[in-house]
């Protein structure tokens, strides 16, 4: 028995130094773990509390309108169209205010230019023509690439919008005639709606005329529904070709109406 003892002390005292450096090991392991777990745990809470990652920051934009009023001659050099513009400036590594300032400065340009590409159209454009300018000026202007300009070697570019304004002495000349268009329009909407509600009211007549048990009335009475059927269709069929007539009137308008924008 007491080799036992003897022998056990003796195994105890080599393994004990592994014993007390594994310990260690695992102890210094574990903290270790500890401290990486707690560097994760807090990055998460922070980026939680943050939410979600801002946005890249986009490109400055600038709007501007001219400083001044752009006006171009219509056909005949007697009257003359008045342009309204946006100008949209863009850059890419500019700051919001460097851009302002670039814009500013290439404003002049942009207007002049602009003014000139509308003045070119205008020469051939009846002066109560607006619509047809205007149509002409932004269809020219969507087929262009933003206008570029460079400065210091930084480059800017415009995208211009336009719009046609008449000349005060035409829309007051015009002003009668449109005061008539609106006045015989609402006359043409009310007649339209009398005639639709006569074919309505007509075709409901009809119909319960058509189901009148007649085959064992009188003569009397059979032919005086007779005479109200045919007359309720006579009715019908004129309301039909009213509707139909003011229709087309609508449709087709009068061939001298002057166009006008703005």
């Amino acid at each position: 028995m007491a080799g036992l003892v003897a022998a056990a002390r003796r195994l105890w005292a080599r393994l004990a130094p592994a014993a007390r450096r594994l310990t260690a090991q695992l102890a210094l392991t574990a903290r270790r773990l500890w401290r990486w777990l707690l560097t994760v745990a807090r990055t998460v809470d922070t980026a939680a509390k943050q939410g979600p990652a801002p946005p890249p920051p986009q490109d400055p934009i600038e709007r501007r309108e001219p400083a001044g009023p752009i006006t171009v001659f219509a056909r005949g050099y007697v009257f003359t169209f008045g342009i309204r513009a946006d100008l949209t400036w863009r850059s890419q590594g500019l700051r919001p205010d460097q851009l302002a300032w670039y814009a500013h400065y290439f404003q002049p340009q942009a207007t002049q230019r602009l003014a000139g590409i509308a003045a070119d159209l205008a020469r051939t454009v009846a002066p109560h023509r607006a619509g047809e300018l205007e149509a002409q000026l932004q269809r020219v202007l969507g087929q262009q690439e933003p206008w570029p300009y460079a400065r210091g070697g930084q480059q800017v570019t415009c995208r211009p919008e336009a719009w046609v304004q008449l000349d005060e002495r035409v829309r007051q000349t015009l002003q009668p005639y449109w005061e008539r268009v609106i006045a015989l329009d609402c006359r043409h909407e009310e007649f339209l709606r009398r005639a639709r509600y006569a074919e309505q009211l007509n075709q409901r007549w009809s119909a319960i005329l058509a189901d009148q048990p007649d085959a064992d009335a009188p003569q009397a009475v059979r032919d005086e529904l007779a005479r109200a059927r045919e007359r309720t269709l006579s009715e019908q069929r004129a309301a039909a070709r009213w509707s139909g007539e003011l229709l087309r009137q609508r449709h087709t308008g009068p061939e001298t109406e002057p166009e006008v924008s703005g």
